[in-house]
């Protein structure tokens, strides 16, 4: 960075313009070298601009950077234990999906989940860290829902895609919950057994275990004709942040079952599928 003389601003003793040199004392160009020594002596007070933190030469105690990529202004503070870049405007608030390096009392926004955190040193400067200021753990981020109206039927012993009733969300954070709500009319063509599983993404999630077989949801049509409402509610876990489909899967014992309408009578039901991101 180039620096300003302030002797060389006098044009010696002798003004630009060519006036009387004695309107210009001799002691301004003293007084001026007197301040050039001692902003040296002091170290920094350069000014820096660019879109990212100068490095060389090492920034000093009092130098400025203003980010030209954020339009912000900084000051460079040695507080003995440490050296760092500080806001010149005071604590301001970070607005990413990760933890900015941090300064005492600087707020940082999460944008994935909506956390607020607030960066705290301990008396005594031990230890500092983001501190929970306001945290979105177990609010609703988003919901997503299909709702299928017309209806669907199988003789498929293993699991089939109930088709229609099947849902895709992008969690904001990996650390989220989905909450699965799946609720339809199930009924076979006999007295026979038909069943309901849920899917995430070519894998089964939310079934029992240590049966026989084991399932989301059975269904025993033991009167031909009959139809029962059927829902199925489970938490998930998908630890991700990438899109993922959720889907409802069915199968029979024996003889047909039918999803969205009641047995071998054409009386029908919607069937829907609601996906709800809950922050971790």
């Amino acid at each position: 960075m180039a620096e300003i003389s302030l002797t060389r601003l006098s044009g010696g003793n002798t003004p630009a313009d060519g006036s009387d040199p004695r309107t210009f004392p001799a002691i301004w160009n003293a007084s001026a070298t007197a301040i050039e020594d001692a902003l040296a002596e002091g170290g920094g007070g350069s000014i820096t601009v660019s879109d990212t933190a100068p490095t060389d030469p090492a920034p000093g105690q009092g130098d400025l950077w203003w980010d030209s990529a954020n339009g912000k202004l900084f000051v460079y503070y040695v507080d003995g234990d440490s050296s760092q870049w500080v806001d010149a405007a005071g604590p301001s608030v970070a607005v990413q999906s990760t933890a900015p390096t941090g300064y005492e009392g600087q707020l940082w926004l999460d944008d994935t989940d909506g956390s607020m955190y607030v960066y705290y040193t301990d008396p005594g400067g031990g230890a500092s860290s983001w501190i929970g200021a306001v945290s979105r753990s177990g609010g609703i981020l988003q919901v997503v829902s299909t709702t299928k109206t017309d209806t669907f039927s199988t003789t498929s012993t293993s699991a089939v895609d109930i088709t229609g009733v099947s849902a895709t969300i992008t969690p904001r954070s990996t650390s989220s919950k989905i909450l699965v709500q799946v609720q339809t009319v199930v009924g076979n063509s006999g007295a026979n057994s038909t069943y309901l599983q849920l899917d995430r993404g070519g894998t089964t999630i939310g079934v029992s275990t240590g049966g026989t077989s084991n399932h989301s949801s059975l269904v025993y049509d033991g009167t031909t004709g009959y139809g029962i409402p059927v829902g199925v509610v489970f938490l998930d876990s998908p630890s991700t942040s990438s899109s993922v489909t959720y889907k409802l899967q069915g199968y029979v014992a024996s003889g047909t079952g039918y999803f969205g309408r009641i047995g071998v009578l054409d009386r029908r039901a919607i069937s829907s599928i609601t996906l709800i991101e809950v922050a971790g």
